[in-house]
Formats: structure tokens, C-alpha cells, sequence
């Protein structure tokens, strides 16, 4: 044997040993950096999923909205016609004749009087419905004109319809 051929045989022993290591060691690297990116999928898809279900209960909070707008618009709307109607109440009489409220208060003041109280107190009575206060069971099954607070039908007699 040529004496510098062992040593040769035992560094090229040593240095696959040490490649043989550095491989493992690379290896189990690669192998610990899929399973944090396996973890990380994981971790991923449930955010995607989390975010998906806020996106549909954002989505499902629009739709509520606009129904309510819908509805809130529906209630402005019929309001603002009350409000007209009761503009007009004092300056056209019941027939639809045009009228002077203060020549008829001279005229006539005990029937002016009446009429002004009893709808003063429809209007206190649409003020308590609209803070909150229940119907009362007349209120609630009013359906003919003489029955209903004709000062807010829509609000205080719900049975009630002027087209019947």
C-alpha cells in the first residue's frame, strides 16, 4: 500500500461523513420549513374563512339596511303628507271649500273652540303613540272615519283605511 493513500482514503471518509451530515442537516431543515408551511396554509385558510363569513354577515347587514332605509323613506314619505294635510286643515273645510279659520272663530267660536280642542287632544294623543304609549283597543280596531284620530290614522289606527 502507498503509505499517503490511507490518509487520502480517511479524508475523503471524513469528508463524505461531513457532507453526509451537512445533507441531513439541510434535509431536516427543508422537512422543519414544510411543516411551518404546512401550519401556515392551515393558519391561512381559516383567516380566508373568517374573512368570508364577515364578508357575508357585512353583506347580510347591507341588505338589512337598505330594507330599513326602504321602510324609513316609506314612513317619511307618508308623514310628510300627514304634515300637508294638516297645513291645509285649518285653510280648507271638509267639503274642500276654501276658508278663513279666524272669520269663523268670530263667527261661530264655541263650534271653532270644540273642534280646535278635540283635535288638540287627537294631536297630544299622536304625540303619546309616537313616545312610545301602547293603542288602546278602540284605536287598534277603528276602521270607519268617526272612530279614528284624524289626526294620525297611519299611526294611531293601524285597522283603519280611507280607501274602504
Amino acid at each position: 500500500m502507498i503509505p499517503g493513500l490511507s490518509s487520502i482514503k480517511w479524508i475523503v471518509i471524513a469528508g463524505a461523513a461531513t457532507a453526509a451530515i451537512g445533507a441531513f442537516w439541510y434535509i431536516s431543515g427543508l422537512r422543519a420549513d414544510l411543516q411551518q408551511s404546512q401550519q401556515n396554509v392551515v393558519t391561512l385558510k381559516s383567516s380566508v374563512e373568517e374573512q368570508q363569513s364577515v364578508i357575508e354577515q357585512i353583506r347580510a347587514d347591507q341588505r338589512q339596511i337598505t330594507e330599513l332605509r326602504t321602510q324609513l323613506n316609506t314612513v317619511v314619505r307618508q308623514q310628510e303628507e300627514e304634515i300637508s294635510a294638516l297645513r291645509d286643515r285649518f285653510d280648507r273645510s271638509s267639503s274642500g271649500k276654501k276658508r278663513d279659520i279666524g272669520t269663523l272663530a268670530v263667527a261661530k267660536p264655541g263650534l271653532v273652540q270644540g273642534i280646535i280642542t278635540s283635535a288638540s287632544n287627537d294631536a297630544i294623543r299622536c304625540v303619546e303613540i309616537a313616545s312610545g304609549a301602547e293603542l288602546t283597543q278602540g284605536e287598534q280596531n277603528a276602521v270607519n272615519k268617526g272612530e279614528i284620530n284624524s289626526e294620525c290614522p297611519s299611526l294611531a289606527n293601524p285597522s283603519y283605511s280611507p280607501d274602504d
